[in-house]
């Protein structure tokens, strides 16, 4: 059972107007301000809300004081909020994600950035699926911009449009596939029906 019914190519570009969206939980990855650097899950109560993960995956920037401490989110603008989430090396973040209907067309979208640590041209690697199903691509992810900046906000992408072949919930899950001391940023996660 496939979902898509197109090739599946991340975009890079605005489209797509929504009608309907399945219901994401913390999509922006705000309900949870973890104050221990640098920021690892596993160090901050072991849960961020809404998503499963494995590998090192944390939020950032980390909250110990009045200013933040940014060891992963070390260049652009988060796209929404204050945190963005982060997958190091290779990880996955995940979510059952209900509300799909049989024959509607849908797309994923969020925001992506990759940490500089002075780097950058040692990128992260990223493939997104829904239902078992490539939505997105693997592909490289290359800071936005130098380190320490944040005049940029996170590249926009958008999954190739796919139907859902039933109605209910389908896993969605980023997975990162390089793993040579790189981190991947996600932030803004949405999936928005397609007239």
């Amino acid at each position: 059972m496939s979902l898509l019914r197109s090739a599946a190519f991340g975009l890079l570009v605005c489209a797509a107007l929504s009608s309907a969206e399945p219901v994401i939980t913390n999509p922006s990855f705000e309900a949870d301000p973890y104050a221990r650097a640098p920021g690892y899950a596993r160090a901050n109560g072991g849960t961020i809300a809404g998503w499963r993960w494995t590998g090192n995956v944390g939020l950032n920037p980390t909250w110990s004081g009045k200013k933040p401490a940014h060891a992963f989110t070390d260049n652009g603008r988060v796209p929404q909020g204050r945190q963005a989430l982060f997958l190091q090396n290779v990880a996955t973040a995940s979510q059952t994600v209900a509300g799909f209907e049989k024959g509607k067309r849908y797309r994923v979208v969020y925001f992506e950035n990759a940490r500089h640590n002075n780097a950058p041209a040692r990128n992260p690697r990223l493939v997104v699926t829904l239902g078992g199903d490539v939505v997105v691509s693997e592909h490289a992810v290359a800071p936005v911009e130098a380190i320490g900046s944040r005049a940029l906000p996170y590249c926009r992408v958008e999954s190739a449009v796919f139907t859902a072949p039933s109605s209910g919930a389908f896993e969605l899950v980023f997975r990162t596939t390089f793993g040579d001391r790189v981190a991947l940023l996600i932030d803004q996660v949405r999936i928005v029906e397609v007239q």
